[in-house]
């Protein structure tokens, strides 16, 4: 009885599997068949990582000094061109001669200055000659104004008569301005009721009588005098042109002195006219041009030759301004000639701290010049001005979004799908670009056809 049951119990279960199996494949055979999803565009991934990226300032330039190294030397002094002792391309050193002036007048004016210098050193004799006749002037002086003191002190024998005069009149003087004060104090006296009118009256008596005398000594004087007047004056004449004499010969010995020192100014001067009649180069370098040729004339604004630097072994190099304020001298760089060829490295020598106003372009002088190059040759070039930490993306990974103007980059879901996500740009150059934020290391991203997934149904979230 039991084993019945089992059977039957198995069967229905077989039954019931058949027509499950058999609904199952008829209902799946008359039912509409489902649309395939769409296929976005196949985008090649990267994995973004950390790393570390060069800073690049890009550049174009020539090969070759900046504009204005040259040196266009001319003659000191005007003249005419005798030889030119240099040709275009010949490697000079500083004061070498390059070219000369014809000499002959320069000789002569040298000659004639230094004759002129000879005679006026006899005249002078170092100074002796002027020297000697000033001290004879000097000594005549001398002699002059002792005489002339002699007379005016009074202290000739000969003159005692006038001596005694003088004497005497002095005397009469000093009586007179004696009476004259006793006569203002009697005045004085009678005013305040002291003295008596006659006291007055006796003390101008006296006044005049010693005025009297004083005019008869002064008479006596100027009788006694006359004889020695004559020689006070022809004294005092001799001593005037003794001390004319003496200006006279110091100013003869300050002309012959100031002949003396111009005409060795003229002799100098002619012989640095000699000296400028060759042009002598003012530094080390190149001739890059002659400017003129023998037999023409030139003067002190005439170029003549055109001296380029001692050499061409750099490269000019022209930046944009706020780029070029993070270059430095020793930042390296990599040239390339701008017609093709192989890269070649370098290093910056110099960076013009000035920025074009109209241009707004600098100047970066790099060493290093690409191979098989020639001066002038146009020149490309990347100076590396720094490293910076961070995630690397290749640079065509990167999208602009034309709604927000955000950069962004296109991450895949698990379901395929492309999700847009924002990201900050350390720096960036023509290959790879160092990512401040946005992104992990080994996060994978589209490698580039980003603005395809911008589009709509592109793909993108």
């Amino acid at each position: 009885m039991t084993l019945n049951r089992k059977t039957t119990t198995g069967a229905v279960v077989a039954v019931l599997a058949v027509a499950g199996i058999w609904f199952s494949t008829h209902r799946g055979a008359n039912a509409a068949p489902h649309a395939p999803e769409p296929a976005g565009p196949s985008v090649p991934l990267v994995s973004a990582h950390a790393g570390t990226f060069s800073v690049r300032v890009s550049a174009q330039g020539h090969v070759g000094p900046p504009a204005g190294s040259s040196a266009k030397v001319a003659f000191a002094e005007p003249g005419i061109v005798g030889t030119i002792n240099v040709r275009v391309g010949d490697r000079v050193s500083a004061g070498q001669p390059v070219a000369e002036l014809r000499r002959e007048s320069f000789a002569i004016g040298y000659r004639q200055a230094t004759a002129d210098s000879a005679a006026a050193s006899n005249s002078y004799g170092g100074g002796t000659v002027p020297s000697a006749a000033l001290m004879s002037a000097q000594a005549k002086l001398a002699a002059a104004r002792d005489k002339l003191h002699t007379l005016e002190a009074g202290g000739q024998a000969a003159l005692s008569n006038r001596i005694g005069a003088v004497s005497a009149a002095r005397q009469a003087a000093v009586k007179v301005e004696n009476d004259k004060t006793n006569l203002t104090r009697a005045e004085q006296l009678f005013a305040g009721g002291v003295t008596a009118q006659r006291d007055v009256q006796a003390s101008k008596a006296q006044l005049a009588n010693d005025e009297a005398d004083q005019r008869a000594a002064d008479a006596r004087v100027q009788a006694a005098g006359a004889d020695f007047n004559a020689a006070l004056a022809q004294a005092r004449a001799d001593s005037a042109q003794a001390a004319s004499d003496v200006r006279a010969a110091s100013a003869q010995r300050g002309v012959l002195g100031a002949q003396l020192s111009s005409a060795q100014a003229r002799t100098a001067a002619a012989q640095l006219a000699v000296t400028n009649a060759v042009l002598r180069a003012p530094h080390a370098g190149v001739v890059i041009s002659v400017l003129k040729h023998p037999g023409e004339s030139v003067d002190v604004t005439t170029p003549v030759v055109e001296i380029g630097p001692p050499e061409d072994a750099a490269v000019t190099l022209q930046i944009p301004g706020d780029a070029a304020l993070s270059v430095r001298v020793g930042d390296p760089a990599s040239l390339r000639l701008a017609r093709g060829g192989a890269a070649t490295s370098g290093t910056v020598t110099a960076v013009v701290p000035a920025v074009d106003p109209a241009t707004q372009i600098a100047t970066v002088i790099v060493s290093g010049v690409p191979r098989g190059a020639v001066p002038g040759d146009a020149v490309t070039a990347t100076v590396t001005v720094g490293q910076r930490r961070g995630i690397i993306v290749p640079q065509t990974a990167l999208v602009q979004d034309p709604q927000t103007g955000k950069t962004v980059v296109f991450v895949p879901g698990a379901d395929g799908k492309f999700a847009m996500r924002g990201v900050d740009v350390g720096a960036s150059d023509d290959t790879s670009a160092v990512l401040a934020g946005g992104l992990k290391p080994g996060e994978r991203v589209a490698a580039h056809g980003g603005y395809e997934l911008l589009a709509p149904g592109g793909g993108g979230g």
